[in-house]
């Protein structure tokens, strides 16, 4: 690996940060897995291909990284980090941003991991398809369409919670 491709990889690590924390859930631990995946691929440059999406490899060491990890937890148990219990129980100035997100959260993990996968990559990590289809190991068509069937199913989700919520309302002013 040039030095000038070491240099690129700094240009990577706010995405691979956005990539983690929306892996983990948390700052901390979102910190840890991108550097633990930037000495991964220090440590192993001489595998990355020239002429090869450096982004699609570093997002793979990460992801790989973090698959690692989650089996690791299974075998330990889960860590529960007494800073974060605030955020648990609603203790904070954006309280309504929290419940949003969690909401967002929950809607993101109805959908099958592919799809999600496929969503996350290209929206939240603003990979593009080619570069999302060498990170998944599949077709660019194959990207294309998942991420077409998560949109449409995430609309549909998003319309039954909105219609919930709207009969949840007339419900309360009516009583």
């Amino acid at each position: 690996m040039s030095g000038q491709v070491m240099n690129e990889i700094e240009d990577h690590v706010p995405a691979l940060r956005r990539h983690a924390y929306r892996l983990t859930g948390t700052q901390d631990r979102a910190n840890d897995l991108v550097q633990d995946t930037l000495l991964k691929a220090i440590s192993k440059q001489d595998k990355f291909e020239e002429g090869t999406s450096l982004k699609a490899w570093l997002h793979r060491i990460l992801f790989n990284t973090f698959i690692s990890d989650v089996r690791r937890t299974k075998t330990r148990g889960h860590h529960v980090d007494w800073d974060d219990l605030g955020d648990v129980y609603g203790h904070g100035s954006n309280q309504m941003a929290r419940l949003q997100l969690r909401d967002a959260d929950r809607v993101l993990d109805e959908l099958p991991e592919q799809e999600r996968q496929a969503i996350l990559l290209t929206t939240v990590e603003e990979m593009s398809y080619q570069d999302a289809a060498e990170f998944m190991n599949v077709e660019i068509g194959t990207v294309k369409s998942r991420v077409g069937r998560a949109r449409r199913k995430l609309r549909g989700m998003v319309g039954q919670i909105e219609a919930r919520e709207h009969v949840s309302r007339f419900v309360s002013e009516a009583s």
